[in-house]
């Protein structure tokens, strides 16, 4: 009898290694699905971008974690509301925005900027008649003075703000496009990912807008991949495969895959540049590591072999 017991309960023992083994095998190869925010009206360059990056991150890490699924929603909603819905993971559990305290302590940055800081470089939309004022244009103070337009919302309103710029703001690019026409702003400072694109799309509505040639302002606006705290794994996924992107090399031939044209176009070693600090930046911003941003003016790596 005690023979028996201790069969049966070896035949237990070894029964519940068995199926722990195979719960641990499916967790580990459970499909991972990324829920993503879409604008209805349709998919803008930057949202194809951050589509490829997460995709790349998650292929990186297949071997690891298994199969995953991407998912689009059609979601188009301010910031708030965006933040709220990642917070709670019902509708979407990942999103691409310039990052923030808020965001930061409320769902789970991985900070690493999805376009290598590109977005750090802004280029100026102006009027024409303009374009001899910022051709004159020297000084850092000089600058702050003139009027420059930003959304309600946007970081950069808050990063120019509180360095003492001078800024107009309204709700959307839009109206902001119109004072610009209107001579109720001076410029209007865009991403590398939206100036040409928007140039092109309003150029014949607008006849005397013009993309301003000869200076850009440098300000880290990092653009970070956030995850809803009610996806852990997916973050953890994603943090590990956009390491190894940075390790190999691929998030950088990304970057350049995607924005070599506009890189191109943004003329960069000819233009002056114009730092500005971003106070509002988390203390965990990893500006210190060189490997995760592009810098068009360092000479080993950049595009710009002088300065």
């Amino acid at each position: 009898m005690v023979c028996l017991g201790r069969r049966r309960l070896m035949s237990w023992a070894v029964h519940a290694a068995v199926v722990c083994s195979l719960m641990w095998a499916a967790l580990a190869w459970a499909e991972d699905v990324v829920l993503r925010p879409r604008s209805p009206r349709g998919v803008h360059v930057a949202e194809e971008y951050s589509d490829a990056v997460i995709r790349e991150a998650l292929e990186h890490t297949k071997k690891q974690y298994g199969n995953y699924r991407m998912e689009w929603v059609d979601l188009e909603v301010g910031r708030q509301r965006l933040l709220l819905e990642l917070e709670s993971g019902t509708l979407i559990n990942t999103t691409v925005v310039v990052t923030q305290p808020k965001w930061e302590e409320r769902v789970l940055p991985i900070r690493i900027p999805v376009d290598m800081g590109l977005a750090n470089y802004r280029i100026s939309l102006i009027s024409a008649s303009q374009q001899a004022v910022f051709s004159n244009l020297h000084s850092f103070e000089d600058l702050k003075a003139l009027r420059v337009g930003a959304g309600n919302a946007w970081v950069s309103r808050r990063v120019m703000e509180a360095d003492g710029f001078n800024v107009i703001a309204a709700e959307s690019a839009e109206p902001l496009l119109k004072m610009l026409m209107n001579d109720r702003i001076d410029y209007f400072p865009r991403g590398l990912g939206e100036v040409f694109s928007e140039f092109e799309a309003r150029k014949g509505d607008f006849p005397d807008l013009r993309i301003e040639r000869e200076i850009v302002i440098d300000t880290p606006l990092p653009g970070y991949i956030f995850v809803s705290p009610t996806a852990q794994r997916l973050h953890k996924r994603l943090t590990d495969g956009l390491e190894q992107m940075v390790k190999d090399g691929s998030l950088r031939r990304l970057v350049f895959s995607y924005h070599h044209e506009m890189i191109t176009k943004a003329n960069f070693c000819s233009r002056r540049v114009f730092k500005v600090s971003n106070p509002l930046l988390p203390s965990q911003t990893p500006l210190t590591r060189k490997e995760l941003w592009f810098d068009p003016y360092d000479p080993k790596t950049g595009i710009c072999k002088k300065r």
